[in-house]
């Protein structure tokens, strides 16, 4: 069962991969490649938001242990499972974009940049990515600090 469920896995991370570098190139009808940009780039919102939350999970809990012993490391899986309306995606993003987001997370949590800094440099790196993928719509990611922002302006 175990392996059975290792290859099942593997399949999920190749389709994945398959997505994030196919969809770009694709020759389709043009509703069809909208449609499908679309999806990888909310596939990437979700990716991207989780990446930073697990970045600043991490050095949360080594600081909650009073930040005994080495820092944890800023290495994040580059494929995730995400969450979306038709169930559990695998979702591949690139191993220098995912150790970006997760570092960006972790220096967060711990203080080095600020709320705007890391919006900013957030913003920047996933216009990159909505460059280099010809998405229609650009990828924005990290909106619930933006939701927190625009909370504590309304009161």
């Amino acid at each position: 069962m175990g392996l059975f469920k290792g290859l099942q896995a593997s399949k999920e991370r190749k389709k994945a991969k398959e997505f994030y570098s196919e969809v770009p190139k694709m020759n389709t009808q043009p509703r069809e490649l909208r449609k499908l940009k679309a999806v990888l780039g909310a596939r990437l919102t979700a990716f991207i938001d989780k990446t930073f939350i697990e970045g600043a999970e991490s050095i949360s809990e080594w600081q909650e242990k009073g930040s005994q012993g080495r820092p944890p490391a800023t290495f994040s899986s580059a494929y995730k499972d995400v969450k979306t309306i038709g169930g559990t995606v695998t979702v591949y993003l690139p191993q220098k974009y995912t150790n970006f987001y997760f570092e960006l997370g972790s220096k967060y949590q711990s203080a080095v940049l600020a709320k705007n800094d890391v919006i900013s440099l957030a913003d920047s790196t996933a216009a990159e990515i909505s460059d280099k993928l010809t998405l229609e719509n650009p990828i924005v990611p990290l909106s619930f600090l933006r939701l927190e922002d625009e909370e504590t302006e309304e009161e």
